[in-house]
């Protein structure tokens, strides 16, 4: 007889996330191709069929340490970030922060999609488009927020989130060797200067 959802052994859930949290590292500094699955199976410290039992391939695990990180991003995003009480200027600020860390990890991602065709980078433009929209969405939260409050001018609410989102993409792209603090203050201060009268982040 099968067991119910809430009588599945915790430590399955467990190693699961020890097998993400292990792919994820390896991801974030490499490339797709050179990551192996029996470093990721080390690192996690379980058997090569063991991982294969929760993940049953290397792209599937890929996807899923995306997934995993874009979710935590917009979590970052909409709960986190989110108390009211909180200037929106501060939470533009910190939102965009945690555009540029999270993303930053996925510069090897960003990179694979170039130009290339293939399944896996068209599944993961699906995740990042589907993902992007939903950040857009808590963008466009505290923009409208802060237009209410009367921190910011009037901006185009559908259009400027889209933007912010791009900026910080293509700056990772294009800056992958500088800090990425430099990329963050960039943008902030950018961005500031263009809907606020706010002086530019320091």
């Amino acid at each position: 007889m099968p067991l119910d959802a809430e009588e599945i052994p915790d430590w399955r859930a467990r190693r699961r996330e020890v097998i993400l949290n292990a792919a994820a590292e390896l991801f974030a500094g490499r490339d797709y191709a050179s990551v192996q699955v029996e470093e990721v199976a080390k690192r996690a410290g379980v058997g090569k069929a063991t991982l294969y039992r929760y993940f049953p391939s290397k792209e599937e695990l890929y996807l899923e340490s995306l997934e995993r990180a874009l979710g935590g991003l917009e979590h970052k995003l909409n709960v986190e970030l989110a108390p009211q009480q909180v200037p929106a200027s501060v939470r533009l600020s910190a939102m965009v922060s945690a555009l540029v860390n999270t993303l930053s990890e996925q510069l090897q991602t960003l990179k694979l999609l170039g130009g290339d065709q293939s399944d896996l980078a068209d599944r993961t433009r699906r995740i990042l488009r589907r993902r992007s929209q939903r950040s857009a969405t808590a963008l466009q939260q505290v923009l409208a927020e802060g237009m209410q409050s009367g921190e910011f001018r009037k901006i185009d609410l559908e259009i400027v989130p889209l933007l912010i989102i791009g900026m910080v993409r293509g700056g990772i792209m294009q800056v992958d060797e500088r800090p990425r603090e430099a990329l963050e203050r960039s943008v902030i201060d950018f961005l500031m200067s263009g809907i606020t009268n706010l002086p530019p982040f320091i």
